[in-house]
C-alpha cells in the first residue's frame, strides 16, 4: 500500500500517522462484486491498490457504457464528491479480486490543526491523481467524438500505442464496444475490414498497426 502515487514523497512513518489522522481503510472485493453501486451514498475518494475494476453506467434503456477502466494506482469517486453529489450515478465493478483504499473526502482535503507537512503532501498527490484521471477522460471524449466506428477504433488504439508498433489494450471486445459506444458486431466487422486492408493485425487484445 505504501508504494502508490497517493503517498509519493511521504515517509512510511508519516503514512502511519495519516492512517490515524484521516481514518484510511482498505477492503478486498471478489470478481464481479460492486465496489460502488449507482444510487448509493458516497463521501470518499478511493484508490485501486491491486486488481482491476470498471466504471460503467446503465442508461434508461438498459444499455451499458464503460466510462473508464481502473488499474492499480487509479483514483475514483473524486468527480462525484467534488461536484457535491451525495449519491453515485455510476457503478464501479471489480473485474478480478480487487483491493481498494478508501479515504474520507472531507478529512483528506481539510488539513488538520497541526498543518502537518505530510498531510499537505497528500493533498498535492490527490490533486495530481485527479488531474491525471480528468486528462484521460478528456482523451475519451476525443475518441468517441470521432464520426465513424473506424475512426473511433483507430483513435482508441493510438491512445494506447505509445509509439510502439505492437501493443495491448486493457479491453475485451465487448468492453471495447461499450467504451466506444458502438455496436459490437459492427465494430468486429470494421476490425476485420481493417485487417484485410492491411491497416492492422490483432489477436484478442493485442494489436499491431501497420
Amino acid at each position: 500500500m505504501l508504494q502508490i502515487d497517493l503517498f509519493e514523497k511521504v515517509q512510511n512513518s508519516e503514512v502511519l500517522e495519516l492512517l490515524k489522522c484521516i481514518g484510511i481503510k482498505t477492503k478486498v472485493f471478489k470478481k464481479g462484486a460492486y465496489i460502488l453501486k449507482a444510487g448509493t451514498k458516497i463521501d470518499y475518494l478511493a484508490v485501486i491498490l491491486g486488481g482491476n475494476a470498471v466504471i460503467s453506467k446503465i442508461d434508461s434503456l438498459g444499455k451499458e457504457t464503460i466510462i473508464e477502466k481502473l488499474e492499480m494506482n487509479d483514483i475514483f469517486g473524486h468527480n462525484i464528491v467534488c461536484c457535491g453529489l451525495d449519491k453515485s450515478p455510476v457503478d464501479v465493478i471489480a473485474q478480478n479480486e480487487c483491493e481498494v483504499l478508501f479515504l474520507p473526502f472531507e478529512k483528506v482535503v481539510t488539513p488538520c490543526e497541526k498543518l502537518c507537512s505530510y498531510h499537505l503532501q497528500l493533498i498535492k498527490n490527490v490533486m495530481k491523481m485527479i488531474s491525471k484521471r480528468n486528462s484521460l477522460l478528456n482523451d475519451k471524449i476525443d475518441i468517441i467524438a470521432q464520426k465513424t466506428t473506424r475512426d473511433k477504433i483507430l483513435a482508441l488504439l493510438e491512445s494506447y500505442r505509445n509509439g510502439q508498433k505492437v501493443f495491448s489494450i486493457p479491453y475485451s471486445r465487448e468492453e471495447m464496444a461499450k467504451f466506444l459506444c458502438v455496436d459490437r458486431s459492427a465494430m468486429s466487422r470494421e476490425l476485420c475490414k481493417m485487417r484485410d486492408e492491411g491497416i492492422l493485425k490483432f489477436s484478442k487484445n493485442h494489436f499491431e498497426l501497420l
